[in-house]
């Protein structure tokens, strides 16, 4: 039996009239996951521009920079969409993206990463972190200051954010990242969950058939995009470069198969003395944000603006 559900979402399963879950095979969960996406965070904004651009024959961004004029350079989130390395694209969470580089003041750019299982891992980090280089060697271009670049992403993405960074410390690259937002992501793999963490980490079975995520879906996604349980660059709990990590903010929904995962990497990330902030939605499924569903504080985009400011700050 997993965690009861808040008011606010039941209401948005009533307007909708069903529970939304991600069912079927991997084409069958790209027409829902497309069919789900924008619900909630979908407005436009007028003070972003957005540009499409090709930084190799296959790996498409997409810019949004704010408008308004100054002369300051401005702060990069490099930006991953989800959809379990299967699904999303660049229209996923245009929206969000809109709105996180207007009311953060900075330039956003999303990834259009290849998918699964066209594309087996780690050819999603490889595309994230061929996307971030271009990103931090073209700042002068940009407009972009090269010492508030960040990572950022939801679900899947989160993940990617979290393993660009990784990738980056192995690399030597430490210093060009200033902080991870992490929102939802998954770090474990159920079948390989370190036994220092195993009576924690509870949500997946707990949580296996809550709403918009499910186990099976987690299950299908990584065998379509055979991640092997071992891999330290994509389950992150299994990284050596954690105690090397930039500040780092997380966010967790509790009625989320992937919940321990962002609540255990908090755990391994504080221990280790690295500034790591925890949102924790109670109540409520997998990106939630992603419907017409509010946040406790009424203003989940405010919540995610505040974790940026704590990674900037630090």
């Amino acid at each position: 039996m997993g965690p009861s559900l808040a008011e606010e979402w039941l209401q948005v399963e009533e307007k909708i009239g069903y529970r939304p879950r991600l069912t079927g095979d991997v084409l069958d969960m790209r027409e829902q996951y497309k069919a789900l996406s924008g619900q909630g965070i979908a407005s436009k904004v007028n003070k972003v521009s957005v540009e499409n651009k090709y930084i190799t024959p296959y790996l498409l961004i997409r810019l949004y920079t704010p408008t308004e004029k100054g002369t300051d350079l401005r702060p990069v989130g490099v930006y991953f969409h989800g959809g379990g390395f299967c699904c999303g694209d660049l229209d996923s969470e245009d929206g969000f993206c809109s709105i996180l580089a207007e009311r953060f003041c900075c330039i956003v750019a999303s990834v259009n990463y290849r998918l699964a299982p066209e594309h087996k891992s780690p050819v999603q980090l490889e595309d994230a972190v061929e996307a971030w280089t271009w990103a931090y060697e073209n700042a002068p271009i940009l407009g972009g200051d090269r010492t508030k670049y960040f990572t950022i992403g939801q679900s899947a993405g989160g993940t990617l954010a979290l393993a660009t960074v990784n990738r980056l410390i192995a690399l030597g690259r430490k210093s060009e990242a200033k902080g991870v937002a992490a929102l939802v992501p998954f770090v474990i793999h159920p079948q390989n969950v370190p036994l220092s963490y195993a009576d924690k980490y509870t949500s997946f079975h707990e949580c296996a058939d809550g709403p918009v995520n499910t186990a099976s879906a987690m299950n299908i996604f990584f065998e379509a995009a055979e991640t092997n349980p071992n891999d330290p660059d994509i389950f992150l709990i299994h990284s050596e470069h954690l105690d090397n990590f930039p500040p780092t903010y997380i966010a967790v929904c509790e009625a989320d198969p992937l919940r321990d995962d962002g609540i255990i990497l908090r755990e391994v990330l504080k221990r280790a003395g690295i500034p790591v902030k925890l949102d924790h939605f109670k109540s409520l499924p997998h990106v939630f944000w992603a419907f017409d569903c509010p946040a406790p504080s009424g203003d989940f985009l405010g919540d995610v603006m505040s974790g940026i400011s704590f990674i900037m700050g630090q």
